[in-house]
Parts: C-alpha cells; structure tokens; sequence
C-alpha cells in the first residue's frame, strides 16, 4: 500500500509515459464495471446549444482478455470509457421521444433492457455484458489518437 507521506519524499528515476497505449480496434465482448457508471453536465460551448446544459452519462466497460494480450499490448488492465450524451426534457427526465438518446438506446438493447412498457433505470446496466466495438479518433482537445466505444451490440450478434 502506498503511504502518502512517505511517496512526497520518495526520489524516482526516469520519466513517466505521457501518452495511454491505445486498445486494439477490434469488436470484443466487455462487461459493464459495478462500479461503471458516472453521470456529469456541462455547458455547450458553440453551435444552437451555446451557454446551454447537456448531460453526458460515461460508462466504464471491463474488456474480455483472457489470454492477456490486451493487457500486454498496453500495458495496464484493458478498461475503456463509453461517452453517452443524453437528451432531456425541460422538466429533466430522459427524452423517449422519437431520434431521441439513440446511443442509449442501442446500449440498452445490447444488453436486453430495452423493452417498452418495462420500468428501466441506469442502474440495471452495471455488470451487464455485451459486444463492443473500439475503434480510433482525434481527441478534439489534445489533437491525439484515442481508443473509443464506436457501438455496442449484444453478444450474440
């Protein structure tokens, strides 16, 4: 265990990466983390929404890496982070409408919760499993390669 009064005297040798190793791109099946789900807003900073609030829900999926490799290739365990930006209404509940909250959707699908006229709430998809596929992107802000969620479907698909 590291004991945080004796780390701020420890002296290190070398430098630390500055750069994560990217996940494979590849479609894997992935279990959703009990402890995978988070939920932030912010405010939209161009574009028809300026100065407006939106709401992003992240979901943190545990890859399959049975043999290892992943964890290999990378270097540490193989986790990755879905972005799901949400659509509400002004009254502040999830937008069932029509177009509306399509990624979540197909998530909730993916893992067999998506179900008219049965009650849902996010909770259900912590340790739930499914087929995701990664894939590589242009991080806006910093300009480098990440590895992101591109879609998710069930495992059996």
């Amino acid at each position: 265990m590291l004991n945080a009064q004796e780390f701020l005297g420890m002296t290190q040798q070398g430098a630390n990466a500055t750069k994560l190793e990217l996940i494979p791109e590849m479609e894997v099946g992935a279990q959703i983390a009990i402890d995978g789900l988070d939920l932030k807003d912010f405010k939209y900073k161009r574009g028809d929404r300026e100065g407006q609030t939106g709401y992003r829900m992240t979901v943190k999926w545990e890859i399959d890496d049975p043999t290892g490799e992943i964890e290999k290739t990378i270097g540490r365990r193989p986790v990755i982070v879905q972005s799901v930006m949400l659509d509400v209404t002004e009254a502040g509940s999830l937008d069932m409408g029509k177009g509306k909250n399509v990624t979540l959707g197909r998530l909730r699908e993916a893992v067999g919760q998506n179900t008219d006229g049965k009650p849902w709430n996010p909770q259900m998809l912590l340790g739930q499993r499914a087929k995701i596929k990664i894939k590589h992107s242009i991080n806006k802000e910093s300009g480098e390669l990440q590895s992101e969620v591109e879609r998710t479907t069930a495992l059996s698909a």
